[in-house]
Formats: structure tokens, C-alpha cells, sequence
């Protein structure tokens, strides 16, 4: 008898956590901001769409000026590749997007679905994107059968940025380092 009590107790208690779960959920779901309709494409996973940018949340695009390498070695600018499949997917129009977060920029981080299609999920696996925390199984079967930048050869695109600053900020510091030389010299 106090075995049944005590089955039916957790039972009831797991009942009423996962009622919260749910409560919190649907509280949640109803503060996202919305969007569908027409949408502009910024770039590879940048939409924007009334005044505000959706960063889809979960995938990282190659920069609109990254430059990758074909299978056969011929450079091509896989940023502005990206930049057309999103592009061509959102074009037919049907997706909604939704969100309750910003990242540091102050984009909306979204997750865009048309029934059970996910935009996220559709680009990593075309090897248009890659995976950046989220569609990681995606991004597996798009490397192994060879989509998009997988194909060829290519920086992460977060790598890509990361060594453009290193770059930007050694050359600002030999521009500075040479002008205060000049400086002093003619003053």
C-alpha cells in the first residue's frame, strides 16, 4: 500500500511539471514576434522583413565577400551563393518566422518554418550554410554527400571573420605605427 502511495505521488508530481512545462511553453510561444509574407534577403542568413533583421538562429552563412574553392579548385564567391538559396527559398513565399531573443547586433533570432519545412534545416543540408549550434546531423549528411561548400574547400564562416579582424587590426596598427613615425620625423 505505501508503494502505491508513493508511484502515485511521483506520478502526480511529474503530471503537474509537466503542466508547468507546457504553461511556460505556450507563454513563451505567444511573446515571439511573428513574421511572414514577403522578405528581403540581406545576406546567406540574414532576412528582414516590416523594419526589422531575422538572423536565422542555428546556421552561419559565408560572408557575402567570402571567397571558397570549387571541387576542380576554381575559386567562387560562396557568400553571394548562400545569399541566392536563401533567396530562391524564401521567394515562393509560405515561411513564417518567429522569435523571442536578439544576438549582439540586435537581430530577432528566428526560426522560419513552412509546415514542416525548416529554413535553417533546408540550407545546411544544400551545403548552402553551416550548422552553428543547432542542425548539426543535417550538416554531417551535407558534408558526406558532398552539397554545396562541401563540395570544395572553405573557411567556417566564423574563422573567416575572425582572421579578416586579425587582419584588419595588424594592418591599423602598421598604418599607426607608420604614421606616428612620419609624424615626429617631419614635426
Amino acid at each position: 500500500m505505501r508503494h502505491v502511495r508513493r508511484l502515485r505521488d511521483l506520478v502526480l508530481g511529474l503530471a503537474i511539471l509537466a503542466l508547468a512545462l507546457l504553461v511556460i511553453a505556450k507563454l513563451e510561444n505567444e511573446q515571439a514576434l511573428r513574421f511572414s509574407g514577403s522578405f528581403s534577403v540581406i545576406d546567406g542568413d540574414t532576412l528582414s522583413a516590416d523594419g526589422e533583421r531575422l538572423r536565422i538562429e542555428g546556421i552561419d552563412a559565408p560572408e557575402l565577400s567570402q571567397i571558397c574553392k570549387a571541387a576542380d579548385g576554381s575559386p567562387y564567391a560562396c557568400g553571394e551563393d548562400a545569399r541566392r538559396a536563401l533567396t530562391a527559398l524564401v521567394s515562393g513565399r509560405g515561411f513564417e518566422c518567429s522569435g523571442t531573443r536578439r544576438d549582439r547586433y540586435g537581430r530577432l533570432l528566428v526560426v522560419c518554418k513552412r509546415g514542416l519545412d525548416d529554413l535553417g534545416d533546408l540550407l545546411v543540408r544544400a551545403g548552402s550554410v553551416v550548422a552553428d549550434g543547432r542542425y548539426l546531423a543535417s550538416e554531417t549528411e551535407a558534408r558526406r554527400a558532398g552539397e554545396g561548400i562541401w563540395r570544395g574547400e572553405f573557411e567556417r564562416p566564423a574563422d573567416w571573420r575572425r582572421q579578416r579582424q586579425i587582419e584588419e587590426a595588424e594592418l591599423t596598427g602598421w598604418v599607426e605605427a607608420l604614421l606616428s613615425r612620419w609624424l615626429t620625423h617631419w614635426f
